[in-house]
């Protein structure tokens, strides 16, 4: 009886032995199939990041551009302020219309890291630089729109509206794009007469133009730095894309 005890205990032991193998087995099998699937996760959340900071690249550097040319010709209508040269008027219509026209607004595509900050998948996110630079999206989005706006409002709030009485701006040109989907008639020139000597040379509207320009340096400035940040996330991602 001893015997038979010992054999049925040690039988006994042996199947819980098992059993319990047997679950850490399924244990670890469904760990590690979760772990597959955080991965495979974390993966498509990067190529979806790389794609989209990309693209936000592309419009950081167009708008650059736009920014740039009405930089220049600020820099261009200052030197005609500051000189005793004759003023061409059209020369003048076109370098405010320039001012006033040719920037282009950037639109920073969010969608994908929204997404990952707004559902926790940022946990997925196992590189800790990576982590740390994808959390410093809000700022850098941030700061960039906040010079736009003070742009935005200086030139629309205080600029433009200090034109009136200064230049011709029935003289300057319509977007093509106006007149082509539009096919509106166009606008015919003025007959009113100004001296530019008189309206444009002046202390205070080069002091105008000057604050303008200054706010074009400011968002210039903010778009290197947005590129800068978004250039180095994206070989950040790239280096933990398998």
């Amino acid at each position: 009886m001893e015997n038979k005890t010992s054999k049925y205990l040690k039988y006994a032991i042996g199947e819980i032995v098992l059993v319990v193998i047997g679950i850490l087995i399924a244990l670890q099998i469904n760990n590690w199939n979760e772990q597959r699937k955080e991965r495979n996760r974390e993966q498509a959340i990067l190529k979806n990041l790389q794609n989209e900071f990309k693209a936000n690249i592309n419009n950081v550097n167009e708008a650059y551009s736009s920014f740039y040319e009405a930089y220049e010709a600020s820099l261009l209508l200052l030197e005609i302020i500051r000189t005793d040269e004759a003023i061409n008027p059209v020369l003048v219509e076109q370098l405010i219309d320039d001012i006033i026209n040719k920037t282009k607004s950037l639109d920073i595509i969010t969608g994908s890291i929204d997404e990952m900050l707004n559902t926790g998948s940022f946990n997925l996110i196992r590189n800790p630089d990576l982590r740390k630079q994808l959390s410093n999206w809000s700022f850098y989005k941030t700061d960039t729109e906040d010079d736009i706006v003070i742009y935005r409002d200086y030139l629309f709030d205080f600029f433009i509206p200090s034109l009136t009485n200064k230049v011709q701006l029935r003289n300057m040109k319509i977007p093509d794009f106006f007149e082509d989907n539009l096919k509106l008639t166009k606008i015919s020139k003025s007959n009113f007469k100004i001296d530019y000597n008189k309206t444009i040379r002046t202390i205070e509207f080069e002091n105008q133009v000057y604050n303008n320009a200054l706010n074009y340096m400011y968002a210039l400035n903010s778009y290197v730095v947005f590129k800068n940040y978004l250039e180095n996330t994206v070989k950040l991602i790239e280096a933990n894309i398998k």
